[in-house]
């Protein structure tokens, strides 16, 4: 029964990489993109205070931030792609250990970054 589900996990988690993951990338990155510029454009926050707003939402959002100055804020984080990870159990569990030793060592942190 479990080989007959690893089967049909590996085209399945295919198709949510290439097709789910991909389209959703950016929808992902518009989000921080509107936020930014709704912060920009308001002309009420001080420069200040626009870094502290840039700050929380990275916070509320899971990204460790790197960098704080007077006029930039930068942000990283790692994203799991659960899809890979599916394609990973697909290929009888060799591939969960390929793809978490890709994501701890290999793979580079999504990075935002807010100028003011």
């Amino acid at each position: 029964m479990s080989q007959v589900i690893m089967m049909f996990l590996f085209p399945i988690a295919l198709y949510f990489y290439f097709v789910v993951e991909r389209k959703d990338k950016p929808k992902y990155q518009k989000v921080f993109d509107d936020f930014s510029m709704k912060i920009q454009n308001d002309n009420r926050l001080t420069d200040k205070e626009k870094i502290t707003q840039y700050k929380q939402m990275l916070q509320q959002n899971g990204y460790e931030i790197t960098e704080v100055s007077s006029s930039k804020v930068k942000g990283e984080k790692r994203i799991l792609s659960m899809s890979l990870l599916a394609m990973g159990i697909g290929v009888y569990f060799v591939g969960v250990l390929v793809y978490l030793a890709y994501y701890f060592w290999l793979q580079k942190p999504h990075v935002v970054e807010y100028e003011v």
